[in-house]
């Protein structure tokens, strides 16, 4: 009887010690922190974006004679130099244009702004200067040197000026801030396709030319932002239409309007602009002036939000 009291007791004690539930084993910290998926996160690498590298001008070419010299080579000041200084602050950067002791012309830009990382927001040439390519030269040399600071960076450019349907005088203003901007691949941060569309629009309006400013129409709308100010550029040449284009002597119906947008012929003087996806090749194609400098600048460039 005792050998089978013993046998019955060894036999549940086996039972119960296999359906019983198992210990974990000890994981190591080391082997358990690679083992989450979180830990190979560095070698997910964000999907290449493809372009294809054209470079093209932005202004008038032009040659460094030293870091702070240049001499323009093309175009109506073909010959002339230039003393160029860039300064560069934690929120500012500054691009400053002499001639014989005298200042000339400056850029201005915004850093980590609300906008973008980088915001132009200010581009100033003395009147007899205006129109032969130095904003084109100072926009190009800060958005570079933007560009060797930053690892990652949006860009925008800030023109915005609301106005009032009731004023009766418009002042056309940022042209060459804005030929700029459709050259880099800018584009106006207003839905153009939605409000201006022809049942939006109450008024198109041209407004006379100014000075050295072309003609420009303003745009009375039904919705926010009420009032826009435009100006339509020649697709070949990317600028302004001549005062004395026969552009400017019929009426502009709102289905006009709509056909330039369309074409991308229209440009907003009173708007922000910011570099979308679409626009990042243009950039590239206009600041960088070698293969590599495109590939740099195609890693650290990335749509404004």
């Amino acid at each position: 009887m005792a050998k089978i009291e013993d046998f019955l007791g060894r036999f549940f004690a086996a039972l119960g010690h296999l359906f019983a539930p198992r210990r974990k084993r000890a994981v190591h910290p080391a082997l358990r922190a690679i083992t989450r998926p979180r830990f190979w996160g560095f070698l997910r690498l964000r999907k290449r974006r493809l372009i294809l590298y054209d470079r093209k001008p932005l202004g008038p070419s032009f040659e460094m004679l030293d870091p702070e010299r240049l001499r323009i080579t093309q175009g109506p000041l073909s010959g002339w130099e230039f003393k160029m200084i860039t300064e560069v602050s934690d929120d500012e950067a500054h691009v400053r244009l002499f001639r014989e002791g005298r200042e000339v012309g400056h850029c201005d830009l915004q850093r980590d702004a609300f906008e973008a990382t980088v915001v132009l927001w200010n581009i100033v040439v003395q009147a007899d200067l205006r129109h032969k390519g130095l904003a084109s030269i100072m926009a190009f040399t800060a958005f570079r040197k933007m560009l060797e600071l930053y690892t990652s960076a949006s860009f925008g450019i800030r023109m915005i000026r609301l106005l009032k349907p009731k004023e009766t005088v418009t002042r056309v203003q940022n042209v060459g801030i804005g030929v700029i901007a459709r050259k880099l691949g800018f584009i106006s941060d207003y839905n153009l396709e939605k409000i201006l569309q022809r049942e939006n629009i109450q008024l198109v309006h041209l407004v006379s030319a100014d000075g050295d400013m072309p003609p420009a129409y303003r745009i009375v709308l039904k919705t926010f932002p009420l009032v826009l100010v435009a100006f339509v550029v020649d697709q070949d040449t990317a600028k302004p239409f001549d005062r004395q284009h026969p552009i400017y002597s019929y009426e502009v119906k709102p289905e006009i309007v709509e056909n330039w947008v369309a074409r991308r012929s229209i440009i907003i003087g009173n708007g922000n602009y910011l570099l979308r996806e679409d626009g990042i090749e243009a950039m590239i194609n206009h600041l960088a002036t070698s293969e590599l400098e495109a590939d740099i600048y195609n890693t650290r460039i990335r749509p404004a939000s």
